[in-house]
């Protein structure tokens, strides 16, 4: 959250005067005095002088009580400083008197979330919500779905999550298992769930008036076992409707473009049973003759196809895409042809910064050119751009690190950056952000260029490199960021020394690795998947997927279902069948950076994670000590089940 500075005339987060603001809701216009006193404190918050800055801030509620803007600044020096108790001690004194103050609510809400407690951190968000729909409250209100337990009592949530997944206040499928867990509440999937045998398509009209449903199967893929075997079963009933020589159900047009549209995102991960093959093969044939002669098949013929196979596959693909169809198929086709279209003009044109060498990253780009990784719909909402101090500061709290101060521009370096989902984001959260994204894959650049221009973002250049032959370029860069890419190298450490020198004196690197003790149970299904031989081919894939879900063996392939990843057919194949992963310890990576001459700035971990490491390491720089660290994850091993991220610092 900002600071309310000296030229912010109301410290609400748009920065505008409102009815809501703080001085309507019953502050007054303070005395002399107090106002001196509170200028000069913001000055010294600002200028980092801690000490004069609460002096200050504490003499101007005692020359005035009733100053809700100094509370709320003594509220954010405590948060500053870690101090969560006392911020919320002036958090809520200033609410009390300014009941309208949009970021003091909002601020109380990430102390909350700080503390790990988002419920009590979701209660200040959606008031603040009702005051003012800022982006920052946005954001607030889905971080908190998505640490919550949902669960049938918090039913009235529904609206706010389908909205926060629809308009992506975060990223989409962070939200899809909150979204899941309340869909599942739902009567009318109630009694789907427990049905055995085919669904009659009457029993899918309830479906298509439930909006976190639909806005789920649109933005995310879905991450949930019990639901993606109800949702396959409404797929087979609409696949045999199509068939069917009667008029289609009228209602149903939502739910079949929605369902179309998820099994594009997941890429057809979902298994289908023998009948099913055999009516695909007829409808396929049946639209094939229908175009060969001119016709037009009917929508929801094609729509009932694009839910088992993209319609850029199509002979005709592009006549169709050019015709008036209802919205529930055209905006499937944006998604299936027009969307593909557009990739494969942008690989015709995508530069190369180096050769690709080496036979391991020849691997790795065959695979992502057949699997491009992570698919992703839409980018979360952005809070406003910081500066790379101020963003390293809030995401590691007592980070050790030499600040680079306040720049116009920051040049980065995204090595590795996939479909762009990272750069997207990197791109918009530094202030001045100047961003050079490489991977190895030209199919995945494409995909990463297309959302790049649909965003409007001009401010990422993208290009076909191997990191390993980076030494190449004359560019350097004050933030390297590489997350998810060294341990898929032959040789990690060979990658983090190709790195190195592209990195200024004092600059910063971000860094992903695969935790060992966290892919225990991706090592069991590795073994699982090599002792039955599926090959990483997409009917491979969905057979593994199927006897994964089926099988009744040992926990560590039970927990499978909690990677996200499991549920999609690229991401599968990333997690589960990848040509080349190495995992790691902390340990190690201390080791390492010790080789390579680093020093460690800190651990990017949840608020709820932090919380309970101070609590079982209380010690003032506990939270600098990797060994510490490691016994933590040792005695809760799914600590770091998507990787370790962390900062380090090259020494200037």
């Amino acid at each position: 959250m900002k600071t309310a500075g000296r030229n912010d005339p109301c410290p609400c987060l748009s920065g505008k005067k409102h009815k809501h603001c703080c001085l309507a809701g019953g502050g007054g216009a303070p005395a002399p005095q107090a106002d001196a006193l509170h200028r000069m404190g913001l000055w010294a918050l600002e200028a980092g002088d801690a000490a004069t800055a609460l002096d200050h801030l504490t003499r101007a509620t005692l020359a005035r009580p009733r100053f809700p803007e100094a509370h709320y600044h003594l509220g954010l020096l405590h948060m500053q400083q870690g101090l969560l108790d006392q911020a919320a001690v002036h958090y809520r004194q200033a609410i009390a008197i300014a009941p309208g103050f949009l970021q003091a609510h909002a601020n109380l809400g990430v102390v909350f979330n700080r503390q790990g407690q988002p419920l009590r951190a979701l209660d200040c968000f959606l008031q603040a919500l009702s005051i003012h729909e800022a982006v920052e409250v946005k954001i607030g209100v889905a971080e908190c779905l998505q640490r919550l337990p949902l669960q049938t009592s918090q039913r009235h949530l529904r609206p706010v999550l389908a909205r926060a997944i629809a308009e992506a206040w975060r990223r989409p499928e962070e939200l899809a298992r909150a979204a899941s867990a309340l869909i599942l509440c739902e009567p009318h999937l109630q009694g789907a769930i427990a049905q055995e045998g085919p669904m009659a398509v009457q029993a899918l009209a309830p479906w298509c008036e439930d909006r976190l449903l639909l806005a789920l199967l649109e933005s995310a893929t879905v991450c949930d076992v019990v639901l993606e075997r109800c949702l396959t079963r409404a797929r087979a009933a609409l696949l045999a409707e199509a068939l069917a020589p009667v008029a289609p159900e009228e209602g149903l047009w939502a739910l079949r473009g929605a369902l179309a549209r998820q099994c594009f995102i997941n890429e057809y991960a979902w298994v289908r049973s023998g009948p099913e093959t055999g009516q695909l093969a007829q409808l396929q044939a049946r639209i094939n003759a229908t175009l060969d002669t001119g016709g037009l098949p009917q929508a929801h013929e094609l729509l009932a196809l694009a839910s088992y196979r993209p319609l850029h596959t199509l002979a005709h693909a592009d006549a169709l895409s050019a015709r008036p169809w209802p919205e529930a198929l055209r905006a499937v086709m944006r998604q299936q042809i027009d969307g593909v279209r557009e990739e494969e003009r942008l690989r015709e044109r995508l530069p190369r910064l180096t050769a690709i060498g080496e036979n391991t990253s020849c691997r790795v780009r065959r695979q992502y050119e057949e699997n491009p990784y992570p698919r992703w719909t839409r980018p979360s909402l952005f809070p406003a751009p910081l500066s790379l101090d101020d963003r390293l500061r809030g995401q590691v709290p007592q980070a050790r690190f030499q600040p680079l101060g306040e720049r116009r521009s920051i040049d980065i370096l995204v090595a590795g950056c996939g479909t762009g989902r990272h750069s997207t984001e990197t791109a918009n959260h530094y202030r001045g952000a100047q961003v050079l994204a490489i991977d190895l894959s030209a199919r995945s650049l494409a995909y990463a260029m297309r959302q790049a221009r649909a965003l409007g973002l001009a401010r990422i250049e993208y290009a076909q490199a191997d990191l390993l032959q980076l030494g190449a370029i004359e560019r350097r860069f004050d933030l390297i960021e590489s997350v998810g890419v060294l341990h898929h190298l032959a040789e990690p450490e060979a990658g983090w020394r190709a790195l190195l020198p592209l990195l200024r004196p004092g600059g910063l690197m971000l860094v992903g690795l695969y935790s060992e003790l966290a892919r225990a149970p991706v090592v069991a299904a590795r073994r699982f998947i090599a002792e039955r031989g599926f090959p990483a081919t997409a009917d491979g894939i969905r057979d593994a997927r199927a006897a994964l879900m089926a099988c009744d063996g040992p926990e560590a392939l039970q927990r499978l279902t909690t990677f996200g990843d499991f549920f999609g057919l690229s991401a599968c194949r990333d997690l589960l069948f990848h040509e080349q992963e190495h995992r790691t310890t902390l340990p190690d990576i201390q080791a390492l950076l010790r080789r390579l001459g680093l020093d460690f700035v800190g651990l990017h971990v949840e608020p709820t994670v932090r919380q309970r490491f101070r609590a079982r390491f209380p010690d003032e720089g506990a939270a600098h000590d990797l060994g510490l660290w490691h016994r933590y994850e040792t005695e809760h091993p799914e600590t770091f089940v998507g990787m370790y991220q962390f900062w380090v610092q090259k020494r200037a």
